[in-house]
């Protein structure tokens, strides 16, 4: 394998062929330019592929197609943040809701549950009992084993 920048040729190969390539297509090229072989490309497209996300060169276009950005308005590449995420309205949810997304908050932020707060939940009306398990599966009891 030859030393040498992936988005580097990456860039050289686009300004050459003069239009914007395919990614494969480009892959390809980048790969036979740095002679990286099979088992070294499957490790290394990944990283490849994120790089030129992030090139401030190269940008992404229609159908997985990429080019010099130099060669491409602004407004044309811009992806607009604001277009993307849409501001969630907080309704007036009820406090089976509050609670839910609490434990969900706290779990995702690295809370463990106690014992006592698993023994609650155990106990919940909301959770299926053992009995009732088999109702929700569909399955009858009669053909359950006893443990």
């Amino acid at each position: 394998m030859k030393q040498g920048s992936m988005i580097d040729e990456a860039y050289l190969i686009l300004k050459e062929e003069g239009k914007e390539l395919p990614f494969a297509t480009l892959w390809a090229r980048v790969r036979e330019k740095l002679d990286i072989n099979d088992e070294e490309a499957a490790e290394r497209i990944g990283f490849f592929y994120s790089d030129l996300s992030l090139s401030g060169k190269i940008v992404p276009l229609s159908n997985n197609n990429w080019d010099l950005r130099s060669r491409h308005l602004y407004e044309a590449v811009h992806i607009d943040v604001k277009d993307i995420y849409v501001e969630v309205e907080e309704s007036d949810g009820d406090s089976v809701d509050e609670e839910e997304n609490k434990a969900y908050d706290q779990s995702v932020e690295g809370f463990v549950a106690s014992s006592d707060d698993l023994e609650d939940l155990a106990e919940s009306e909301e959770s299926p009992k053992p009995e009732d398990a088999s109702e929700l599966l569909g399955i009858k009891k009669e053909t359950l084993p006893e443990y």
